[in-house]
């Protein structure tokens, strides 16, 4: 699985991601000790899910989170 976060809303993005797991809300929520309504209202985007969160759940799930430029060269 494969997703470009930039190309959809933060709640589009996980939900793809329980998706692609084969994961209901409630197992999602169950084994990585999250409410199901947090799940529900990360999915349905009322409330925005942490960076935290996001990286918890890669983690548990060997998931491979990339951030990239489609630029040749950034200034900082």
């Amino acid at each position: 699985m494969k997703i470009i976060a930039s190309e959809y809303k933060a709640n589009e993005t996980f939900k793809f991601i329980r998706q692609g797991l084969n994961l209901t809300q409630e197992e999602l929520a169950k084994e990585n000790k999250i409410s199901k309504s947090s799940i529900e209202k990360y999915e349905y985007g009322t409330v925005n899910y942490s960076f935290e969160t996001l990286l918890t759940i890669a983690k548990k799930y060997n998931l491979k989170i990339t951030i990239e430029t489609t630029k040749k060269h950034l200034d900082f």
